[in-house]
């Protein structure tokens, strides 16, 4: 078994100190200025507001956008979303924080995983590379399905390797339960990986196991009944009220989905090393680092079956490679994707450390662990030498990049150009804790940039303040309309107090499904809709976006409207209230 032997710290700091620096510079990243950037017209709008009908007693079961279903993916983030709203109130913070708290969950599994398997080191620096690594951060700080479905995925997965290392059905039955947990979360998806990773290692690499016995191992029926006891309630009941559930969410979202035939195509497709730049913006200041790590750590040698450690750094190497392989095969390609295998590889190299210390061969490693961190730190510095360049600054001002933060570039590259020369000659001196923090302290200030970035590029991203125009010169009630878009355009609406919007000549993917079989939600309309609203007297307002503004304008649609201009949109409204026969109701309040 590997000991824990090694000290780069002082003795008198504690391993308990030590993990605790590591989960606050996680906590750092994934949480501070959770609620400063707005709520963006991407998948963000989308589920925030699923989660925002539920607390406000809509159904549980049936996910609903926008008044009508949206049956894409399970409701576990929606049901967390749901419950910090309730708790903590409508906001920003509120919808992100499940997502944030389950990558800062992840860290902290590290490390419990690695005092649990003796290798402290290795759950300890792979708590720090998932915990400030900049493309997975950035990931978690955003509502997506993939952070909450990855920390119950590597559960699962932690507790059957446990399970078929001490042979103990227990450690199995209980990785039942997060496997469910994720396939509530993201769907079919997290059974069919983790299915797929124990069967390729059943194949490969079964050790001390004769494969029959393996097999079943795996088919164990205890385990079988608590996954199904957990993941059948909600999939019968929405079979049971959803019309068009089955062929939808198992066959269209899942295989077809795959397949890049999904109905309708909402996907991005790429190229089969489509994943190879982004896996590392993923790892990013740590690339270097760990490249080096894995060409120069000591190879995991021994029988498999023999040391858990060992066997848990190899299960995590295979499953990183089934994972990417799988993906890069996938005609539906997303960034996001991939994220498991940043903690995947972090934990597989953290254990190649932690060999590295118990074999006392630390001393030749950490100079080649120096260097990688030197590297960053050089490229960094390249990096704000060539932001200095006239034609480069004058293409970030081309694209938008605001004067303040234009101004904060030399401090930002300059600060993460300190951190990894520092963390390179603290790792070179032999002081490994000491790097390793510094390196991941780089991550905070990318994140506090990237954050004030967002903040200052709202009109960009979010309807925040178009949102607050429309208030102000609008009364309650007011009926909207958007010209043909939706997700990635004007979706945020919805979340600051613009309820419900009525798309016209909906080109939406996201509606697709449930305009179809909620017709009466009246949410995908006709220009008739806003025509009749007018004619009652109602106060009106629609949104275009300014790539189909001369449609609109050919319709006809806009004559006798008041016009309000922003950056990407118009919004085009009547104020007045004429010959309403009935009152109507107040939109609910905007977000902060």
């Amino acid at each position: 078994m590997l000991s824990h032997r090694l000290r780069c710290l002082p003795e008198w700091v504690p391993d308990v100190a030590l993990d605790a620096l590591v989960l606050l510079v996680a906590g750092a990243c994934l949480f501070w200025g959770l609620g400063g950037p707005p709520i963006r017209d991407n998948n963000e709008a989308l589920y925030a507001d699923i989660a925002w009908a539920m607390a406000r007693g809509g159904s549980w079961i049936i996910p609903h956008l926008d008044g009508v279903p949206y049956i894409e993916k399970p409701p576990l983030l929606y049901w967390l979303m749901a419950l910090s709203f309730k708790a903590f109130g409508v906001g920003t913070w509120q919808a992100r924080l499940p997502d944030a708290l389950a990558a800062w969950l992840i860290s902290a599994g590290c490390i419990a995983y690695g005092r649990h398997l003796g290798a402290r080191v290795a759950g300890r620096f792979a708590a720090l590379v998932s915990g400030t690594a900049l493309g997975l951060v950035l990931i978690a700080r955003t509502i997506l399905f993939d952070p909450l479905m990855l920390l119950l995925w590597l559960s699962a997965l932690a507790l059957t390797v446990l399970g078929v290392h001490q042979r103990r059905r227990g450690w199995l039955r209980a990785a039942a339960v997060p496997l469910a947990l994720a396939t509530l979360t993201k769907g079919p998806e997290a059974l069919l990986l983790l299915g797929l990773i124990a069967v390729l290692q059943l194949l490969w690499a079964p050790g001390a196991w004769t494969r029959a016995a393996l097999l079943r191992f795996y088919l164990d029926p205890w385990a079988i009944a608590l996954f199904v006891l957990l993941v059948a309630p909600w999939h019968l009941a929405a079979l049971h009220e959803q019309p068009g559930f089955a062929w939808f969410y198992f066959i269209n979202e899942t295989i077809m989905r795959f397949l890049g035939r999904r109905i309708p195509d909402d996907y991005h497709a790429g190229p089969w090393w489509y994943y190879g730049p982004r896996l590392l913006i993923g790892f990013f200041q740590w690339s270097a680092l760990l490249a080096l790590l894995a060409w120069r750590s000591p190879r995991l040698q021994g029988q498999s079956g023999a040391d858990l450690a060992l066997d848990s750094a190899r299960w995590a190497r295979n499953a990183a490679l089934v994972l990417t392989v799988f993906f890069s095969m996938a005609g539906n390609k997303g960034a996001y994707y991939l994220l498991p295998v940043v903690p995947l590889v972090a934990w597989w190299l953290g254990i190649k450390l932690q060999l590295a210390a118990d074999q006392e061969v630390l001393p030749r490693l950490l100079p080649w662990l120096g260097g990688g961190a030197a590297l960053f730190g050089v490229f960094a510095a390249v990096l704000g030498g060539v932001s200095l360049m006239p034609a480069v600054q004058a293409y970030w001002r081309q694209i938008g990049l605001p004067q303040a933060q234009f101004a904060l570039l030399p401090a930002l590259i300059g600060g993460v150009a300190l951190l990894g020369l520092l963390a390179g000659a603290l790792l070179a001196s032999g002081r490994l804790q000491a790097g390793l923090l510094a390196l991941g302290l780089s991550g905070v200030v990318m994140v506090g940039f990237a954050t004030e970035l967002d903040i200052a590029k709202t009109a960009d991203t979010s309807q925040k303040q178009v949102a607050a125009t429309l208030h102000a010169v609008l009364p309650g009630g007011a009926a909207m309309f958007s010209w043909q878009t939706f997700e990635d355009h004007d979706a945020s609406l919805l979340l600051y107090g613009w309820r419900p919007l009525r798309v016209i000549d909906s080109t939406s993917a996201d509606l697709w499904f449930g305009c179809r079989h909620a017709p009466q939600a009246s949410i995908c309309v006709g220009p008739q809709a806003l025509v009749q609203a007018r004619a009652q007297g109602q106060a009106v307002a629609v949104w275009v976006a300014r790539s189909r503004l001369s449609s609109f304008l050919r319709s006809g649609l806009a004559f006798g409207l008041m016009r309000l201009n922003f950056r990407d949109s118009v919004v085009f409204y009547s104020p007045r209230r004429t010959h309403s026969t009935a009152p109507l109701p107040e939109n609910p309040s905007p977000l902060p």
